[in-house]
């Protein structure tokens, strides 16, 4: 995918990252009032346009404002997001797990996966393939909380998702990669199921556990750099202390 003009590239970017947080359509005024961008509110107004024209936004129903497509989303990831050192807290926590799944590997399953869930704001899950296959799913009740979910065939679709973990551990852990976290993004998902959703996955495998994937799964709507930066230190962080 080509790169975008700078200053659609940035509007973009805001738009993205105000929606990710807010879950609020965001409109030419919204950007303007940001006070991040030296251009007239028709600038603006016509760069979105542009956006919009090529496939980046649309516009819900019930809103003047815009909202990211998945190629839009799509065009973050690969071109916009960066990967970041989590927070103290975060690196504390998953630290202390590390060190404490050195002496119980089978604390991998219970307590990591809990982890990534709370602290993502997600659903996430850990599978290992090895010996004895284990796949277990945490944070189904609070990601139902996002306003996403006000949408019960949405959340019909993600429970179908849920009742088949093991096919969908199975195909992450078959179309992920051990060099960085995959995304995939709504259609991209290998898990058809999930294509209303965006994952997360990143695979491992060590000698004492064999194959493992860990995904995290919500709406589209997520923090992807954020996610990915957390997925990445935890999981690599584990795999050093294994």
């Amino acid at each position: 995918m080509p790169r975008l003009a700078e200053r659609e590239e940035n509007i973009l970017d805001f738009i993205i990252r105000d929606y990710v947080e807010s879950a609020v359509p965001v409109s030419s005024g919204r950007v303007f009032d940001a006070g991040l961008f030296k251009a007239s509110p028709a600038t603006i107004r016509n760069a979105m346009l542009e956006l919009d024209d090529e496939g980046f936004l649309e516009q819900p129903h019930t809103s003047a404002g815009r909202v990211p497509t998945d190629k839009a989303y799509r065009y973050f990831v690969d071109n916009l997001m960066a990967y970041h050192e989590p927070a103290r807290h975060e690196r504390e926590i998953f630290d202390e797990l590390a060190r404490r799944i050195t002496k119980r590997h089978e604390l991998l399953f219970e307590n990591f996966g809990k982890m990534m869930a709370e602290e993502l704001g997600l659903f996430a899950s850990v599978a290992n393939f090895g010996a004895k296959k284990r796949v277990r799913g945490f944070g189904f009740e609070e990601l139902l909380r996002e306003p996403e979910f006000e949408n019960h065939d949405l959340s019909v679709e993600f429970a179908r998702v849920v009742d088949h973990l093991d096919e969908a551990a199975r195909q992450y852990l078959e179309s992920s990669s051990e060099e960085k976290p995959e995304v995939f993004i709504g259609e991209e998902n290998p898990l058809k199921a999930a294509r209303s959703f965006s994952t997360v996955a990143f695979r491992f495998s060590d000698g004492k556990i064999g194959k493992c994937v860990v995904f995290a799964m919500g709406p589209k709507r997520m923090d992807y750099e954020r996610i990915s930066s957390v997925l990445d230190f935890a999981t690599r962080d584990i795999m050093e202390r294994i």
